[in-house]
């Protein structure tokens, strides 16, 4: 095996894909600690922001660099969905423009590498047959929820932090508004004011109809499926003891 084959097998383990992982959630988490801190007039600990920026941009540049290397066709994988996503990554902290570090985000999407063996246990055996037919798809389901939630409240935070500081001024108090628009609840104690804002909303507010919709139709789909199933089952197990008699 060449250096180069070697070097893919690391980049596209289990164990440099979770490391991967890990520092794509550190990285969101200390995004939006760090937005709730922009209204501090002294923030004595934004020093250790800008060095964990650092630490990031180190990190993800050196990652998409070994993956552009064990690539045989580099060309197509810079282009390539995930290839544009790891270059957007870096991008932003290298021109310095940290309104764009949100796309980091993106990179979440990997994770489906680490949940594909995934496997639900539960105690009624027809909710777990049905669950355990759709686990994927909700598993996949729940990531992009929380995904975009995060989205959503950094979206809202950029158009109506100046318009509605109490409300919006900074990404983690516009995640209660993102929370309740997503799961088109609604309680409108908390709503945009500014014209981007509102269209911002109504973007979001279609985005929730489809993610309420999408988890009912895959359950009661499998559910039906895993009851006639069932019925099956009890009907041959019913006509065997029958013959026996």
């Amino acid at each position: 095996m060449d250096r180069k084959a070697k070097l893919r097998a690391i980049v596209q383990g289990s164990i440099f894909t979770g490391i991967i992982q890990f520092l794509i959630l550190v990285s969101a988490v200390v995004f939006v600690i760090e937005s709730d801190r922009e209204r501090l007039e002294v923030d004595p600990y934004k020093t250790h922001f800008v060095v964990l920026d650092i630490i990031f941009l180190v990190l993800f540049s050196i990652e998409y660099i070994l993956r552009v290397y064990i690539e045989p066709r580099k060309r197509d994988f810079v282009f390539s969905f995930y290839g544009i996503i790891d270059l957007l990554a870096i991008l932003p902290s290298l021109f310095l423009v940290p309104g764009f570090r949100v796309l980091r985000i993106l990179r979440f999407l990997r994770i489906f590498r680490i949940f594909k063996a995934t496997r639900f246990i539960l105690a009624v055996d027809r909710l777990g047959a049905a669950l355990r037919e759709i686990q994927r798809e909700l598993l996949a389901l729940v990531i992009l929820s929380l995904m975009f939630v995060y989205l959503a409240a950094c979206g809202i935070h950029f158009f109506e932090r100046n318009a509605q500081p109490e409300a919006f001024g900074s990404i983690l108090d516009s995640m209660w508004w993102s929370v309740v628009t997503l799961t088109t609840i609604g309680y409108g104690d908390v709503y945009p004011t500014t014209s981007g804002g509102k269209f911002f909303t109504a973007l979001v507010a279609f985005v929730g109809v489809g993610l309420i919709a999408i988890p009912s139709g895959l359950l009661a789909s499998a559910l039906t499926q895993a009851r006639v199933e069932r019925k099956k089952s009890e009907d041959s197990e019913k006509e065997n003891q029958e013959q026996e008699d």
